[in-house]
């Protein structure tokens, strides 16, 4: 949405779920919940804090231009789309939003305007989930629309140390898998994908859609061989970790540290040791290498995040604390990816990687106030299981709880310097 009408230079830019318009004025509301206690014959009252009033605006917005009609639908559609949504705000940032009343009003009388008023809620969180939500799915479609969003990406102009990088990280994923305890014919599948891929490596490799398909299927299928998706988990972390450095254009360059030269030297022959800091096969980075380092590096770390989502929306958690976790810190990867996007131009990725890490938060939160929550309890004396179990649940029962969270050695005498965790 652009005017070049110089009277409209003091509005300030905004958006709602990415629909662009220009802010007049707002108006808001908060607070608590106060509730004088006041009673008659007597000389003293006092407030109750009743909690807080949730955060409300109400927002003026103008739609000048010429497209003015069509500006106006596409936010009409947005402020009517079911459910919170995402306020770029010119002053308090981005917010989560549920819009309210909505009213617009085009007149005769100025042509080429739009006026939208509209309210805005607080969003904030439920206290208790709601049934008709099915919040994984939600992690999985938008899964599906990042992967979709990478497959239209514009990746490697050229072919430039694809093959060393894709070898590399194939290695490394087969050393991952080996150590997994998996069941063997899920593994024999899986090793039969890897040994024809390697076998038109060069034809893959020439395709850069085709190599960005099958690197994909590879991460994926990286799931159907654990019988836990912890397991899993911990694969994609560590590839990540692996390849989120300079991995990518130490293999491109061959700079690994395999790659140096090292003679050792000889005191009794009167050799000098040396290292030579370039291997023979050194290649300099060009600026199509770099793109190509770049991107498979940027490829990558996002497939092996959505793998992570897939297993994190899998996963069967035994705590709130433990959903919450791991919701919270594939959200943070995510966040960082979204903005790698937006510094990259690309649009389309930064938008889908938003509404999933928004789905993967409300994924977690929905699911952790499903889950029980843990405490840590300190002692003052020297107990036993048994007994904290009927002290703090009422039922010795619990007992092989506690001992089985807290891997307790001793159950019958646990000593104060020991914190053990309750679960409520």
């Amino acid at each position: 949405m652009t005017t070049g009408n110089g009277k409209w230079d003091g509005l300030r830019d905004a958006s709602f779920r990415g629909v662009p318009f220009f802010l007049v004025d707002t108006e808001g509301t908060g607070g608590r919940r106060a509730i004088p206690r006041a009673y008659p014959r007597r000389e003293t009252a006092w407030t109750d804090d009743n909690g807080a009033v949730p955060g409300q605006q109400q927002i003026n917005a103008k739609l000048p231009g010429k497209n003015f009609r069509d500006d106006l639908n596409a936010l009409l559609d947005a402020l009517n789309t079911p459910g919170p949504g995402e306020l770029i705000h010119p002053w308090f940032g981005i917010q989560t939003v549920q819009v309210g009343k909505v009213t617009h009003r085009l007149s005769t009388e100025e042509d080429g305007i739009a006026y939208v008023t509209f309210e805005v809620f607080e969003a904030g969180e439920r206290l208790f989930p709601s049934a008709a939500d099915n919040t994984q799915q939600e992690v999985l479609t938008g899964i599906d629309a990042v992967k979709a969003a990478i497959d239209d990406g514009d990746w490697f102009g050229a072919l430039d140390g694809l093959g060393e990088m894709a070898d590399s990280f194939l290695a490394d994923m087969e050393n991952l898998v080996a150590n997994l305890p998996t069941l063997p014919a899920a593994l024999n599948q899986w090793m039969d994908r890897l040994n024809h891929f390697k076998e038109m490596a060069g034809t893959i490799i020439a395709t850069p859609g085709r190599l960005v398909s099958e690197l994909s299927s590879f991460i994926d299928g990286v799931v159907d061989l654990v019988t836990e998706p912890p397991e899993a988990l911990a694969v994609y972390t560590t590839l990540r970790n692996q390849w989120v450095g300079e991995r990518a254009r130490q293999v491109a360059t061959g700079a690994l540290p395999e790659d140096i030269t090292v003679k050792p030297g000889s005191v009794a022959d009167g050799e000098i040791g040396f290292a030579i800091g370039l291997s023979p096969g050194y290649q300099p980075v060009s600026d199509s290498l770099q793109k190509n380092i770049d991107d498979f590096r940027q490829v990558v770390v996002l497939e092996t995040l959505l793998g992570q989502a897939n297993a994190v929306a899998s996963m069967t958690f035994d705590t709130s604390d433990a959903a919450l976790s791991a919701g919270d810190t594939l959200a943070a990867e995510l966040h960082e990816q979204a903005v790698a996007a937006v510094e990259n131009n690309q649009r389309a990725l930064w938008r889908t990687l938003r509404d999933l890490r928004q789905a993967v938060i409300t994924d977690a939160r929905e699911r952790a106030a499903r889950l029980p929550e843990t405490r840590q309890v300190t002692l003052t004396t020297t107990t036993s299981a048994a007994l904290l179990a009927w002290r703090e649940h009422g039922d010795t029962s619990r007992r092989d709880e506690i001992v089985q969270r807290n891997r307790l050695r001793h159950p019958s005498f646990i000593l104060p310097t020991q914190p053990v965790e309750i679960t409520d």
